[in-house]
């Protein structure tokens, strides 16, 4: 159990990392589209120079392309607003990928560890009967190892369940932004034409 937990520990490590930099790169381009459809600057904001790559551009211009497409037939503007729902809900998805695997590992990380201790103690009582001579000494020091499968789900768990918190949060803030960013591209669309 131990070596699971350890694998799963370098697998949240990786998955706090890759969504550490996607949430980081998303903020950058959230940032230079502000200040190119909204008007927004401050001297905390640098300018973003080169979009290229850029998730939330994709898909503000594909929005933009249905919302051109289906402008005749939508005179109630309910297509729109399920299209600007949709780039939404697409966006969420892309923020939102691996972390609810660090949910799940925060969430059974600590039962991992409760199992690798079970086991470790019907190990330890089951050396006690066999070598019946080694008495309490045998059976804590296999109980106190016993109980580092348990130290180990939660040292895993814990940090998964503060990031996973905290990428949902950030991905929330996000999402929000980038609907007002949706309205005002389709809004800028509508009323030019």
């Amino acid at each position: 159990m131990l070596y699971l937990l350890v694998a799963l520990s370098f697998l949240s490590v990786a998955l706090v990392v890759e969504r550490s930099l996607v949430l980081r790169r998303s903020r950058k381009y959230l940032f230079a589209l502000e200040v190119e459809m909204l008007g927004f600057s401050d001297r905390e904001r640098k300018p973003v120079g080169d979009l290229e790559g850029c998730h939330e551009c994709r898909l503000l211009t594909s929005l933009e392309r249905a919302a051109r497409e289906t402008e005749a037939e939508d005179a109630s503007g309910q297509l729109l607003s399920s299209q600007v729902q949709g780039a939404v809900a697409a966006y969420r998805r892309y923020l939102d990928r691996f972390t609810p695997v660090l949910g799940t590992l925060g969430n059974n990380a600590p039962f991992i560890g409760l199992l690798g201790t079970v086991i470790g103690v019907i190990v330890a009582f089951n050396q006690l009967s066999i070598e019946m001579d080694g008495g309490a000494s045998s059976v804590m020091g296999g109980i106190s190892e016993a109980l580092v499968a348990t130290a180990a789900g939660i040292a895993v768990a814990i940090p998964c369940v503060v990031f996973y918190n905290y990428f949902a949060r950030l991905s929330e803030g996000y999402a929000e932004r980038f609907e007002v960013l949706a309205w005002t591209k389709v809004k800028r669309h509508t009323d030019i034409s």
